[in-house]
Parts: C-alpha cells; structure tokens; sequence
C-alpha cells in the first residue's frame, strides 16, 4: 500500500489568503510547512500582526522502509532541513530504528522457533499425538471407550503381556563346556569341530562366548560322559547352570498354565538328558525298556498339551524361545525312540544337543543373567 503523503503550499501564481497567526501560536501549533516572504509587502490589512502568506504545491515522502517506526502522521513537529533553490524552506520528518522493537522481535522468533522444535521432538518421543485430518472418522467402540483416532508420530505396538509370578521345580544341570572364546568366529569353529567329531555342540544363549558339547542333571554322569570323550582326545570341563526357584514371566493367561508346562518341562527334560548321558557313557549303548519308552511317550503327551496351551500368549521375545524350545524337545523325543528302534548312538548325540538347546531357550525365557 502506497503510504506517501501530499502537503500543499502556493507560490505568486497561486492564491493569496489571509494569515493571523501570532509567533507563540507558531511555535506551538505548526501542522503545515510553510515558507515565509523574505519581504513583507504593503497590506491594506493594517495590523501589525497581520500579513499575506503565500503556498506553493510541494510533494514530500514519508520513508516507510523501516517497519519498526510508528507512522502515524498526526501530532508531529517537523523541522526544516534544508532550503529550496528558491529560497525556501524544504521540510521532512526524520524517522529513527527503535532498537527495543528489533530486540522483541528476535526474541520472539527465538522463542517461537523453540516451541516449534519442542512440539516436533515430542511428536517423534511419542509424547504428542496429532490427529491427521481426513483420515477416516473416530469410531466409538462403546459408550464410555475411548474413541480411535488416527494419530500422526505415534508407533502402533504390541500390548505388552502382564507380568505373572510362576514358581518352578529346582533345576540344576551339569553342561560339559569345550572351551571359551573371544570372537564369534571362534564359537562356529569350535561347534563345528564338535559336530566333525559326532559329537553334539551348542552355544550358550547368556555367555555366549561358551561352547558346550553335552549335557546332563547328575554330576557323575556328566564326569563319566567327560572322562569317556577325553580318551578320544576331546578334553572338556563341566559348567554347572542352575534355573531360578521363582520367575516373573510376561503371559497373557492363567499363570498356572504356564507353571504346569514349565513343571512337565523340567520333568521331560531331567529324563531324556539323563538317559542320553548315561546310555553314552556306556561303551555298547543298549535299548531302553518298554516301561521307559512307555512312560517317555506318556510324559511327551501331557507336555504337548501344556505347550498349546501357552503358545501365543508370551510376551514376542518368550515366543520365539517357547517355539524354539518346542521345536528341540519334539527333536529330542523322536531322535530317542529312532535310537530304540535301530540302536544308533548317533541318535544319544541328537538327544543330548536338542536338551541343551531347549535348556539354553528356556534359562532366557525366565531371566537367568
């Protein structure tokens, strides 16, 4: 918008118009520049005080390039700066920067840029959700719930499962450790020397710069399985991991189908380390009896159930090591009977790694550090 301003003054080709304006009115009230004769001439207006002014028609700018500078244009005393070519008297305002408007300015812009960036990183923490417009409608579920909103900086996760106290039955196994290493690739190459060699290998899920190559709850069993693998030159130490009395599990469920599969577990588990170990540390392995196969498969039974009747409702990192566990456990189950069946002490081997596989899983599902 155009904010210049126009004030008019006439010269001898103009008008004449009376003026009686006394000095002390002039140095009070001078709303128009105006340019006073040099001479003054005759005037059949006869008072001292009395006199012709003259106006001449000039163009004066108001500089609005600063923005901080009141420009009211009402109730300013001008003063002259220069004098026309003529011999006039030439008028314009000054304006000055008013520092103090500069510095409230770029406070708040300072402040403003920092309220934005606190809204910004709230929204990425999550701490802000800002509702995204034209994306679907709030849908009230039922009266008195809360209504779905679709939300901008929010991630959709997964319920986080309760926490549930289950107890479990002492646990204590004696792992035959084949050494400690520094690196990763120091661990692959010592399960595969083991696995070159017949021998079952696994690493620990905790520590796991340790490798193991077998397994068994009776510490003399373990030492007579050792002492038997060291005349053929594999030299190993036992590593005793014992599970907690009592843990706090993150399940969606009855807490005591989780403490029943976990209880069956320990019961599988002690029978087929047990059995594996002792039968290798035989030097002709033989069969088991029709009343061990029997009670084994009976036992295999009733944890199938538990098992199904846990699966989905641990918390997604317990899952992952449930499905393991289960997976090792069946493993185990029919290496056992295939040794029953042709008497293969290769199957005593696959026995004793899927035990320490679901042992490894199931000391992190309860929180063994």
């Amino acid at each position: 918008m155009n904010k210049a301003k126009m004030t008019f003054r006439f010269d001898e080709q103009g008008r004449e118009a009376p003026y009686t304006e006394t000095a002390k009115e002039r140095q009070t009230n001078e709303p128009i520049p105006v340019q006073w004769n040099k001479e003054l001439p005759d005037s059949s207006y006869g008072k001292p005080n009395e006199y012709p002014v003259t106006y001449r028609a000039v163009e004066t700018v108001d500089y609005w390039g600063d923005p901080f500078t009141d420009h009211t244009g009402t109730g300013i005393t001008v003063f002259p700066e220069h004098e026309a070519p003529d011999g006039g008297d030439y008028y314009f305002r000054r304006t000055r920067t008013s520092w103090w408007k500069v510095a409230g300015s770029l406070t708040g812009a300072i402040v403003t840029g920092a309220l934005f960036g606190f809204v910004v990183l709230s929204m990425f923490n999550q701490e802000i959700t800002v509702p995204i417009p034209g994306i679907g409608v709030p849908k009230q579920e039922a009266a008195g719930e809360a209504a779905n909103i679709p939300v901008l900086g929010s991630v959709i996760t997964e319920e986080q499962a309760p926490l549930v106290q289950v107890v479990l039955p002492s646990q204590s196994y004696h792992f035959l450790q084949y050494g400690v290493f520094s690196t990763a690739e120091g661990v692959e190459l010592a399960q595969q020397q083991l696995r070159d060699s017949g021998i079952a290998a696994a690493r620990d899920t905790v520590d796991e710069k340790r490798v193991y190559a077998g397994v068994s709850p009776d510490r003399e069993e373990a030492k007579m399985l050792s002492g038997r693998l060291k005349t053929g030159g594999v030299h190993l130490i036992l590593h005793e991991i014992s599970l907690p009395e009592s843990a706090t599990v993150e399940y969606n469920g009855d807490a005591a189908s989780l403490q029943q599969y976990l209880a069956q577990s320990a019961d599988l588990v002690y029978m087929l380390s047990s059995s594996s170990a002792s039968l290798l540390g035989e030097a002709s392995p033989s069969r088991q009896s029709q009343e061990e196969i029997g009670q084994l498969r009976e036992s295999h039974q009733l944890w199938t159930k538990s098992a199904a009747a846990i699966r989905g409702k641990l918390s997604a990192t317990a899952e992952t090591e449930a499905k393991e566990m289960e997976k090792a456990m069946n493993s185990a189950v029919e290496a056992m009977e295939e040794f029953n069946e042709k008497g293969e002490q290769t199957m005593l081997w696959e026995v004793q790694n899927e035990m320490m596989r679901f042992i490894l899983a199931e000391q992190k599902i309860v929180g063994v550090q």
